[in-house]
């Protein structure tokens, strides 16, 4: 006796995990970026320029580096990191090639899990912002170096969090 049913039901079965689930790239791809997000955060603590701040030091002036801005969605989080590829790129620190790389290649990885996610196009920054980079530095470079490395290891720590509950746009 033949069963004609059974194989037309067994084929529609295997679909069924196919059409409830998320694709595992976008969980690879929000692993991936928060590990990279890790690896920055490690490099940039055994940078040899160490970057102890106090925290109830007010400093004025350096208002373009991004300090407490809300990463509310991946857009954000590119423009942010952006920023700070610009800035440190900028500043006349040693051995920041690596750390450098990473941003770039976090911001692809980032980019290609916003692509999957369906979200709208990036915006990209506007260089007038980031004020004069080399008239800030010359005014106090020990100052601007400290707060980039602070305000940027802040903002990994946000990446983190922000990846870790993103879920679509």
């Amino acid at each position: 006796m033949r069963y004609t049913g059974f194989p037309l039901f067994g084929f529609f079965w295997m679909w069924i995990p196919a059409f409830s689930c998320r694709p595992i790239m976008v969980d690879q791809l929000r692993a991936d970026a928060k590990n990279l997000t890790r690896t920055i955060m490690a490099r940039l603590q055994e940078h040899p320029s160490q970057f102890i701040f106090l925290k109830n030091l007010k400093v004025s002036g350096l208002d373009f580096i991004p300090g407490e801005r809300p990463m509310d969605n991946l857009a954000s989080v590119d423009e942010t990191l952006d920023i700070f590829h610009t800035i440190l790129s900028n500043l006349p620190l040693g051995n920041m090639e690596q750390i450098l790389n990473d941003i770039e290649n976090l911001r692809r990885i980032l980019q290609s899990l916003s692509q999957l996610l369906g979200c709208s196009g990036q915006k990209r920054i506007d260089m007038d912002t980031l004020g004069n980079l080399t008239e800030e530095y010359a005014k106090s470079p020990y100052t601007m170096e400290k707060v980039a490395m602070d305000r940027f290891h802040k903002s990994l720590h946000k990446i983190v969090k922000h990846l870790d509950h993103t879920m679509s746009c």
